[in-house]
């Protein structure tokens, strides 16, 4: 039987299947030179139909008309995209996944419960991808698929070839990027004639913006979070400046443009009734089926199988983190093949997906703020690390500890900075599924406190530690 199992994982190595799981990557295996497939993955998950979706709350949820979102949406994503951008250039340098890279700052044993908020934060994504691509192929022909049905279909695919790896996902996204680009060209050039109904603004007082600003950092800053894992394979000496520019490039650029397309009808949404319509009945899929399908017939139908297919490398690249989050998350685990991990994890996100696609848009708009607080701590505390502690030198993380638990650093700190700044957060925090009493006046500033803390206390508390051990 250990034979066998020997093969059967020798022959998925061979087809292409990657079995590497948290360990960090040896100097001479860090070979791949092919740095614009940083823009091509990003620009490929960007150009994807939850990204629309993700567009759609700004005025469907936050109230806000497109001449005011389209400027908020831009420039917060360039601004929110910049620290995990800075995070990437790490990657190639150190030969870690991000969730490792975190290990030396949360230590081994800490970083075991950011690994697990961060692996529910991911899949949460995926979650809602695929809960979007589902609404559209249900909408494709009512009645044959329903959005369950479509659900599976795109986790199952996606599971399929996050199965295959680093070199498999940079591949595909080579490529994938230009039938959904196709797709969206399309899908604008037959909306375009009504995208000029847009409902006034119906904001009030600060709480839309604010909201906002959670939405964007939810997206951009939570990226930080596994952005290493898509440039570990790449040499040390990889350029940092084109690797930052490739990332905001390919994340950054096209997210905010398809966001702010997405936010142009759903503002249309409220003002057509037809469209206001579909969406009652179909959610995001509905109203692309009313845009397509009512003005190209059996094409748009093609077109909109294409737009719901967009979710799929959004939803692999998810998957592919999800599953090396988890032994980052239970060492123990390590001796399990992805292939398994990706099985049951895909297994468990079909069943959360069916429930969220009930009130989605709700459900997207309160994820996100809830990404955006934990991230705004994790992220500005691995930075904090990197910065100053470190004083951004890779030889400081010694891939001979990663999992020492002894040398590496304690994690205590950075918890303890985490911890603390979830008692603001709470109070500040704005979400359809709970809102605190400063949020409750002001609006959600969860994010911005969660920052202000990290970057008030860590410092202080990780001193203290060093000088205590002697060491970092």
């Amino acid at each position: 039987m250990p034979s066998f199992a020997s093969n059967v994982w020798q022959l998925l190595s061979s087809h292409g299947v990657e079995l590497r799981g948290a360990e960090p990557v040896p100097v001479e295996e860090r070979i791949d030179t092919r740095y614009l497939n940083i823009a091509t993955l990003f620009s490929t998950a960007s150009l994807s139909l939850l990204t629309i979706s993700i567009g759609f709350a700004y005025p469907l949820v936050f109230g806000l008309s497109l001449a005011q979102a389209a400027p908020m949406i831009i420039c917060l994503n360039l601004l929110f995209c910049a620290p995990s951008a800075y995070i990437l250039t790490i990657a190639p340098r150190v030969g870690m996944r991000q969730l490792i890279q975190f290990r030396y700052v949360y230590g081994k044993y800490c970083n075991m419960i950011i690994s697990g908020v961060s692996m529910i934060a991911l899949a949460g994504f995926g979650v809602l991808g695929s809960v979007s691509g589902g609404q559209a192929l249900a909408s494709v022909n009512p009645g044959d698929i329903s959005v369950t049905g479509g659900i599976c279909i795109v986790l199952v695919s996606a599971s399929v070839m996050g199965l295959m790896g680093y070199k498999v996902l940079h591949l595909y996204a080579r490529y994938a990027w230009i039938p959904a680009l196709i797709g969206f060209v399309i899908l604008i050039g037959c909306a375009g004639d009504k995208l000029s109904q847009q409902m006034p603004s119906s904001a009030v007082g600060s709480k839309p913006y604010l909201a906002a600003v959670s939405n964007s950092a939810g997206i951009m800053f939570s990226v930080g979070g596994i952005i290493g894992d898509f440039a570990c394979y790449m040499p040390p000496e990889a350029p940092k400046t084109r690797l930052f520019l490739y990332c905001i490039g390919g994340l950054a650029i096209p997210f905010s443009l398809v966001m702010v397309a997405g936010a142009a009808i759903g503002g249309a949404t409220l003002a057509i009734p037809a469209w206001t319509a579909a969406f009652t009945t179909g959610g995001v899929g509905g109203i692309l089926a009313e845009i397509l399908v009512g003005r190209l017939g059996g094409f748009g139908k093609f077109i909109l199988v294409v737009i719901a297919w967009s979710v799929v490398p959004a939803c692999v690249r998810d998957l592919y983190s999800v599953t090396v989050a988890i032994p980052a998350m239970a060492p123990i685990l390590r001796r399990v093949p992805r292939v398994i991990i990706t099985v049951i994890v895909t297994a468990a996100m079909i069943g959360v997906a069916i429930s969220a696609s009930n009130s989605f848009i709700v459900s997207l708009s309160s994820l996100l703020s809830i990404i955006s607080y934990q991230s705004g701590s994790t992220t500005t505390i691995f930075l904090l690390e990197w910065l100053i502690i470190r004083k951004a030198n890779p030889a400081s993380f010694d891939p001979e500890v990663w999992n020492d638990g002894k040398a590496l650093p304690s994690g205590i700190p950075a918890l303890l900075t985490t911890a603390i700044s979830w008692g603001p957060i709470v109070c500040g925090m704005s979400t359809g599924w709970y809102v605190g009493p400063i949020g409750r006046k002001v609006g959600d500033l969860g994010f911005e406190f969660a920052v202000i803390v990290s970057l008030l206390v860590y410092i202080p508390l990780r001193t203290m530690e060093i000088k205590y051990r002697g060491r970092l």
